[in-house]
Protein backbone atom coordinates (compact mmCIF):
# COMPACT_ATOMS: atom_id res chain seq x y z
CA UNK A 1 0.00 0.00 0.00
CA UNK A 2 0.90 3.34 -0.63
CA UNK A 3 2.76 5.41 2.47
CA UNK A 4 0.78 8.18 2.11
CA UNK A 5 -2.28 6.13 2.01
CA UNK A 6 -1.72 4.21 4.69
CA UNK A 7 -0.95 7.39 6.44
CA UNK A 8 -4.10 8.93 5.80
CA UNK A 9 -6.19 5.58 7.05
CA UNK A 10 -4.25 6.59 10.51
CA UNK A 11 -5.19 9.97 10.80
CA UNK A 12 -8.97 9.14 9.73
CA UNK A 13 -9.07 6.08 12.64
CA UNK A 14 -7.35 8.55 15.15
CA UNK A 15 -4.82 7.27 17.57
CA UNK A 16 -5.65 4.72 19.72
CA UNK A 17 -3.51 3.61 22.52
CA UNK A 18 -2.90 -0.65 21.67
CA UNK A 19 -2.91 -2.33 25.45
CA UNK A 20 0.23 -3.56 27.60
CA UNK A 21 3.63 -2.05 27.70
CA UNK A 22 4.86 -2.91 24.71
CA UNK A 23 1.62 -1.57 23.05
CA UNK A 24 2.05 1.71 24.89
CA UNK A 25 5.74 1.89 23.76
CA UNK A 26 5.70 1.28 20.57
CA UNK A 27 2.67 3.75 19.93
CA UNK A 28 4.63 6.35 21.95
CA UNK A 29 7.41 6.11 18.87
CA UNK A 30 4.94 6.09 16.26
CA UNK A 31 3.22 9.76 16.50
CA UNK A 32 0.20 9.85 14.37
CA UNK A 33 -0.76 13.88 12.67
CA UNK A 34 -4.27 15.09 13.95
CA UNK A 35 -3.95 16.40 10.22
CA UNK A 36 -1.54 15.42 7.34
CA UNK A 37 0.63 18.37 5.65
CA UNK A 38 1.29 17.39 1.89
CA UNK A 39 3.39 20.41 0.72
CA UNK A 40 3.80 20.79 -3.75
CA UNK A 41 7.42 22.07 -4.35
CA UNK A 42 8.46 24.31 -6.98
CA UNK A 43 9.92 22.80 -9.95
CA UNK A 44 13.38 21.71 -9.53
CA UNK A 45 13.76 23.39 -6.07
CA UNK A 46 15.62 21.03 -4.22
CA UNK A 47 16.27 23.57 -1.17
CA UNK A 48 12.47 23.51 -0.88
CA UNK A 49 12.30 19.45 -1.03
CA UNK A 50 14.82 19.73 2.24
CA UNK A 51 12.02 21.91 3.57
CA UNK A 52 9.58 19.69 2.78
CA UNK A 53 11.87 16.75 4.35
CA UNK A 54 11.80 18.30 7.76
CA UNK A 55 7.84 19.34 8.06
CA UNK A 56 6.00 17.73 5.51
CA UNK A 57 3.86 14.06 5.60
CA UNK A 58 4.08 14.25 1.98
CA UNK A 59 5.39 16.04 -0.90
CA UNK A 60 3.74 16.68 -4.59
CA UNK A 61 6.73 17.30 -6.85
CA UNK A 62 5.61 19.04 -10.75
CA UNK A 63 8.47 17.18 -12.10
CA UNK A 64 10.46 13.61 -10.41
CA UNK A 65 13.98 15.38 -10.49
CA UNK A 66 16.95 13.67 -8.92
CA UNK A 67 18.32 16.00 -7.34
CA UNK A 68 14.71 17.22 -5.28
CA UNK A 69 13.83 13.77 -4.71
CA UNK A 70 17.79 12.62 -3.14
CA UNK A 71 17.02 15.68 -0.86
CA UNK A 72 13.39 14.36 0.04
CA UNK A 73 14.95 11.16 1.87
CA UNK A 74 12.42 8.78 2.89
CA UNK A 75 9.62 11.31 2.57
CA UNK A 76 6.77 9.75 0.03
CA UNK A 77 6.13 11.60 -2.54
CA UNK A 78 3.80 12.09 -5.77
CA UNK A 79 3.20 13.39 -8.96
CA UNK A 80 0.50 15.14 -10.63
CA UNK A 81 -0.39 12.50 -13.73
CA UNK A 82 -0.49 14.16 -16.99
CA UNK A 83 -0.79 12.13 -19.53
CA UNK A 84 -1.22 8.63 -17.99
CA UNK A 85 0.73 6.17 -20.25
CA UNK A 86 1.98 3.17 -19.25
CA UNK A 87 5.56 4.17 -20.12
CA UNK A 88 4.73 7.38 -17.46
CA UNK A 89 3.53 5.41 -14.75
CA UNK A 90 6.39 2.92 -15.18
CA UNK A 91 8.59 5.39 -15.13
CA UNK A 92 7.43 7.19 -11.72
CA UNK A 93 7.29 4.04 -9.99
CA UNK A 94 10.89 3.69 -10.95
CA UNK A 95 11.57 6.63 -9.66
CA UNK A 96 10.07 6.02 -6.28
CA UNK A 97 6.86 7.73 -6.71
CA UNK A 98 4.15 6.73 -3.99
CA UNK A 99 0.96 8.20 -5.15
CA UNK A 100 -0.46 10.19 -7.85
CA UNK A 101 -2.95 13.14 -8.05
CA UNK A 102 -5.21 13.13 -11.60
CA UNK A 103 -8.00 14.62 -12.86
CA UNK A 104 -10.89 12.19 -13.52
CA UNK A 105 -11.38 13.61 -16.89
CA UNK A 106 -7.84 13.15 -18.56
CA UNK A 107 -6.97 9.73 -16.65
CA UNK A 108 -6.58 6.95 -18.62
CA UNK A 109 -9.46 4.25 -16.86
CA UNK A 110 -6.25 1.67 -17.02
CA UNK A 111 -4.59 3.85 -13.84
CA UNK A 112 -7.26 2.28 -11.50
CA UNK A 113 -5.79 -0.78 -11.83
CA UNK A 114 -2.48 0.02 -10.26
CA UNK A 115 -2.33 -1.49 -6.91
CA UNK A 116 1.71 -0.60 -6.22
CA UNK A 117 0.57 3.52 -6.32
CA UNK A 118 -1.62 5.90 -4.27
CA UNK A 119 -4.91 7.23 -5.94
CA UNK A 120 -6.08 10.70 -5.01
CA UNK A 121 -8.80 12.23 -7.91
CA UNK A 122 -9.02 15.97 -7.57
CA UNK A 123 -12.32 17.16 -8.03
CA UNK A 124 -14.24 20.77 -8.06
CA UNK A 125 -16.68 21.82 -5.90
CA UNK A 126 -18.95 22.05 -8.80
CA UNK A 127 -19.08 18.24 -9.37
CA UNK A 128 -22.70 16.97 -9.13
CA UNK A 129 -23.78 14.48 -5.75
CA UNK A 130 -23.76 11.47 -7.89
CA UNK A 131 -20.77 11.69 -9.82
CA UNK A 132 -18.79 12.72 -5.85
CA UNK A 133 -21.10 9.27 -4.47
CA UNK A 134 -19.35 7.24 -7.30
CA UNK A 135 -15.78 7.87 -6.24
CA UNK A 136 -16.88 5.33 -3.39
CA UNK A 137 -17.23 2.60 -5.95
CA UNK A 138 -14.16 2.97 -7.53
CA UNK A 139 -10.57 1.98 -6.73
CA UNK A 140 -9.73 5.39 -5.59
CA UNK A 141 -7.75 5.90 -2.31
CA UNK A 142 -8.82 9.67 -0.90
CA UNK A 143 -10.54 12.86 -2.68
CA UNK A 144 -8.93 16.20 -2.85
CA UNK A 145 -10.78 19.81 -3.40
CA UNK A 146 -9.21 21.34 -5.57
CA UNK A 147 -10.19 24.79 -7.34
CA UNK A 148 -10.01 28.05 -4.98
CA UNK A 149 -7.74 27.58 -1.82
CA UNK A 150 -8.87 30.72 0.36
CA UNK A 151 -10.78 30.25 3.37
CA UNK A 152 -14.32 31.12 3.29
CA UNK A 153 -17.69 30.02 4.93
CA UNK A 154 -17.76 28.37 1.42
CA UNK A 155 -15.04 26.71 0.95
CA UNK A 156 -15.77 24.70 4.27
CA UNK A 157 -19.53 24.07 3.39
CA UNK A 158 -17.69 22.30 0.08
CA UNK A 159 -15.86 20.16 2.55
CA UNK A 160 -18.67 19.22 4.86
CA UNK A 161 -20.51 18.53 1.55
CA UNK A 162 -18.10 16.25 0.44
CA UNK A 163 -17.68 14.51 3.54
CA UNK A 164 -20.96 13.79 3.61
CA UNK A 165 -20.94 11.94 0.01
CA UNK A 166 -17.57 9.94 0.46
CA UNK A 167 -16.04 7.64 2.58
CA UNK A 168 -12.53 8.17 1.39
CA UNK A 169 -9.65 10.47 2.94
CA UNK A 170 -10.24 13.96 2.45
CA UNK A 171 -7.73 16.36 1.43
CA UNK A 172 -8.36 20.27 0.30
CA UNK A 173 -6.04 22.50 -0.84
CA UNK A 174 -5.31 25.84 1.72
CA UNK A 175 -3.22 28.59 2.35
CA UNK A 176 0.28 28.24 3.81
CA UNK A 177 -0.76 30.29 6.56
CA UNK A 178 -4.17 28.46 7.56
CA UNK A 179 -4.40 29.54 11.11
CA UNK A 180 -5.44 27.17 13.80
CA UNK A 181 -9.02 27.61 14.13
CA UNK A 182 -9.35 26.93 10.43
CA UNK A 183 -7.92 23.85 10.69
CA UNK A 184 -10.08 23.05 13.42
CA UNK A 185 -13.03 23.65 11.18
CA UNK A 186 -11.55 21.50 8.65
CA UNK A 187 -10.92 18.64 10.94
CA UNK A 188 -15.06 18.72 11.70
CA UNK A 189 -15.86 18.71 8.35
CA UNK A 190 -14.02 15.51 7.91
CA UNK A 191 -11.01 16.70 6.23
CA UNK A 192 -7.68 14.90 7.43
CA UNK A 193 -4.95 16.72 5.08
CA UNK A 194 -4.14 19.77 3.58
CA UNK A 195 -2.03 20.17 0.92
CA UNK A 196 -0.26 23.79 0.25
CA UNK A 197 1.77 25.09 -2.34
CA UNK A 198 5.34 26.64 -1.43
CA UNK A 199 6.41 29.88 -2.83
CA UNK A 200 8.32 32.71 -1.75
CA UNK A 201 8.95 32.48 2.16
CA UNK A 202 7.62 28.69 2.32
CA UNK A 203 10.50 27.26 4.59
CA UNK A 204 9.35 29.84 7.26
CA UNK A 205 5.55 29.16 6.50
CA UNK A 206 5.62 25.30 6.59
CA UNK A 207 7.52 25.32 9.25
CA UNK A 208 5.03 27.51 11.30
CA UNK A 209 1.87 25.52 10.10
CA UNK A 210 3.67 22.12 11.13
CA UNK A 211 3.74 23.31 14.52
CA UNK A 212 -0.21 24.53 14.40
CA UNK A 213 -0.90 21.02 13.26
CA UNK A 214 1.20 19.51 16.10
CA UNK A 215 -0.76 21.51 18.55
CA UNK A 216 -4.25 20.28 16.96
CA UNK A 217 -6.29 18.05 19.35
CA UNK A 218 -6.09 14.54 17.09
CA UNK A 219 -9.36 12.92 18.27
CA UNK A 220 -11.72 15.87 17.94
CA UNK A 221 -15.20 14.82 16.86
CA UNK A 222 -16.37 15.74 13.51
CA UNK A 223 -19.61 16.84 12.34
CA UNK A 224 -20.15 13.98 10.17
CA UNK A 225 -20.02 11.82 13.22
CA UNK A 226 -22.60 13.66 15.20
CA UNK A 227 -24.69 13.77 11.76
CA UNK A 228 -25.04 9.95 11.51
CA UNK A 229 -25.20 9.57 15.76
CA UNK A 230 -28.62 11.46 14.93
CA UNK A 231 -29.75 10.04 12.54
CA UNK A 232 -31.56 6.61 13.55
CA UNK A 233 -32.72 8.30 16.71
CA UNK A 234 -35.63 10.48 14.35
CA UNK A 235 -36.15 7.01 12.54
CA UNK A 236 -37.11 5.37 15.69
CA UNK A 237 -38.88 8.35 17.21
CA UNK A 238 -41.10 8.24 13.60
CA UNK A 239 -42.03 4.50 14.08
CA UNK A 240 -43.49 5.15 17.55
CA UNK A 241 -45.85 7.53 16.28
CA UNK A 242 -47.02 5.44 13.49
CA UNK A 243 -47.97 2.59 15.67
CA UNK A 244 -49.21 5.47 18.40
CA UNK A 245 -51.64 6.46 15.35
CA UNK A 246 -52.58 2.72 14.23
CA UNK A 247 -53.72 1.89 18.02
Amino acid sequence: MSKLVEKLHQTSRGSTQPLGFKGAASASTKKISPIMLIAVLPEGDASAAADGKGNADAVLVKEADSQVLAALGQVPWGASLEKGTEKELTHLKEMGCDFLVFDPITAPLALLGDDELGKIVEIEASLGDGMIRSIDKLSIDAVLIGGDSELSVHRLMVCQHVANLVRKPLLALAPLDTPKEALEEFQEAGVVGVVVKLGGGGKKGLSQLRQTIDSLHPTRRRRKERMEAVLPYYGQGTQVEEEEDFE
